[in-house]
């Protein structure tokens, strides 16, 4: 009768234990952006997201890029936005355009976009997007 008191003590205390660990290892939850809109252009799109957090925005493009990759087919543009209403406009309301031709030697359209919370494409190839 001992050793089964003992037992179920002990089976006891390691399922409470377990429960105090992973209670402890999850942590809180990480806030994510509500509430998305996305303006899609000829030449790019723009975002904006409420909530709380960081987004990002994607635009696939098509046309001509010297700025490294292929010179002419496909390339990618990304930013991150952020949900804080107390910073500048340019980073809660990011924006993406195909359409640089001085400054960066792109001349295209935008194909699609879309807002996450994880990439989705590859990395743009220069160091100014």
């Amino acid at each position: 009768m001992a050793t089964r008191t003992w037992r179920v003590l002990g089976t006891s205390t390691l399922i409470a234990s377990a429960a105090l660990l992973s209670t402890i290892a999850a942590g809180s939850a990480q806030a994510e952006p509500q509430g998305c809109t996305l303006d899609r252009r000829w030449d790019g799109a723009s975002a904006h997201c409420g909530g709380d957090g960081t987004y990002i925005l994607e635009v696939d493009c098509f046309g001509v890029s010297v700025s490294g990759g292929q010179p002419f087919g496909p390339y990618y543009k990304s930013v991150t936005g952020h949900t804080d209403p107390t910073m500048d406009p340019i980073f809660t309301h990011p924006q993406r355009n195909c359409m640089n031709p001085l400054t960066l030697g792109q001349i295209g359209i935008a194909t699609d976009a879309r807002i996450t919370l994880v990439p989705t494409r590859p990395a743009p190839s220069n160091a100014y997007e």
